[in-house]
Formats: C-alpha cells, structure tokens, sequence
C-alpha cells in the first residue's frame, strides 16, 4: 500500500468538513428548485382558475353523502384529475402522492391548497400509507385517489381502493371532467389540462357501496366502467366527444 506522510491524517478533518459543505448546498440547491416549481404551478394553477367556467354535473351524487358526513372516497382516472382535485381544494380531503420527485412537487401544491397528503402506494395493502389512509378514513376523513396512478397503465384500476373501501365501509364515487378547449399532453395518461376561457365539465357518477356478494373483480370492473361512462358524458357535454378514448389519440 501506498506510505502518506503523516500531516495527511491532519487533512482529513477538513476533507470530510468539505463533502458536508458540498452535500448540505447540493441539497439546498434541490429544495430551492423544488420550492421555484412548485410556486410555478401554483401561480400558473391559480392564473388559469380565474380564467374557466366550470359546471358541475351531477353534484347531489356527492352533496347527498357530504350531508349525511358518511366516509367517501373519490374515484378518479388520474389523467382527468386536475379540475376535479382543484375544485375541491380546502375541503380537508385527503389523497396520496409518490415517493419521486414529481411526486414532491405535486405533494407541495396539494399541501398549499388544503390537501392532506401521504406519500407512497395503495398497491400494498399492509403498508404504512395504507394504514395511514385507513385511520384517516375511520376518523371520518373524505379520501381522493387516482385509480390507476401514479404510473398507469392507464385507465386500468388498481385494488387499493377496494381492499381500503372494504375496510372502511366508505361509499366510492367516480369523478372526471373534460373541457371544451382541452390540452391532451403526451404522458402515459393523456394528461388533460384545460386551455384559458374554456368551458369544463365536472362529473360525479353514481356512489356505491362494496357490498360482501361482490368480488374484488366485479368491483374493479364496476369503477372502470363508471369512470369511462362518466368521462364519455362529460366529453359529450363539452362538445369533445368523436368516440375514441383520448388515450388513443
């Protein structure tokens, strides 16, 4: 091995001083980006919100059970998320978000606008955001998930939300929206946004209750056809409708 003279043992103190430095302002350097995009969404967020014209269709589907403060969760294709999240904003619902970096920046806008928010996973049913989601819910909490998010494949529901409405006893009501001048983004989901001025439909689809006759694969099947119908309807209304899911165009 290679001999070093002996004031080299003097600089390691200031090397490993060095790499915390370096670290530390690596870090730093991340959270202020983190900190700039998400104040960039929520400007842009805020600054189309002024713009729209949104329509509710529906709504006593969801009114209905807020009256009666039984659990819900909301049901949503995660490419036809974001009027139905932002018109609920400041309601105290609650929802999950992913462990990646984009995930970091959709948990802080969430955050912001009134959301309670637990990062991970619903595909595992005895994680710790699971458990999390189940208290919230027991404590009366209303919960919003993207059925088959955070990474598709796209309009396929996941059976985190059956095993979670199966434990809880909470009503599942399927909601979308479509908008008249849509922008449809070339994600794996279709992402839809909503251009300035246009006139959006939100739709809320008819709750039920998982009932014990039924099979985790009835229940699957029976939110995947609500959600599609739904997102037909509100395609429809807006006039976007030409019989092709958007996933295909």
């Amino acid at each position: 091995m290679p001999r070093f003279p002996p004031y080299f043992k003097l600089l390691i103190p200031v090397v490993n001083q060095v790499q915390i430095i370096f670290v530390y302002q690596v870090k730093n350097l991340y959270m202020t980006r983190l900190t700039l995009l998400t104040y960039l969404l929520g400007f842009g967020t805020a600054l189309l919100r002024t713009t729209l014209r949104v329509e509710l269709l529906h709504r006593r589907q969801y009114s209905d059970l807020q009256a009666r403060r039984v659990p819900i969760l909301f049901a949503l294709w995660h490419g036809r998320m974001f009027l139905p999240i932002d018109v609920h904003r400041h309601t105290g619902i609650g929802t999950m978000a992913s462990k990646s970096r984009d995930g970091e920046i959709i948990t802080r806008w969430l955050e912001n606008n009134g959301y309670l928010v637990t990062r991970g996973s619903t595909t595992r049913g005895g994680s710790t955001a699971f458990r999390r989601l189940l208290r919230q819910v027991r404590s009366g909490r209303n919960i919003a998930l993207t059925v088959d998010g955070p990474q598709g494949p796209a309009r396929v529901v996941q059976p985190g939300i059956v095993r979670l409405a199966r434990l809880t006893k909470a009503f599942i009501v399927p909601v979308s929206f479509s908008s008249s001048h849509p922008w449809l983004l070339r994600s794996w989901d279709r992402f839809l946004v909503p251009k300035p001025f246009s006139q959006n439909f939100v739709a809320y689809g008819e709750p039920f209750v998982i009932s014990k006759e039924m099979s985790d694969e009835a229940v699957l099947t029976k939110i995947r056809v609500a959600l599609d119908d739904l997102t037909e309807e509100a395609d429809r209304v807006a006039g976007i409708y030409d019989g092709r899911p958007e996933i295909l165009k």
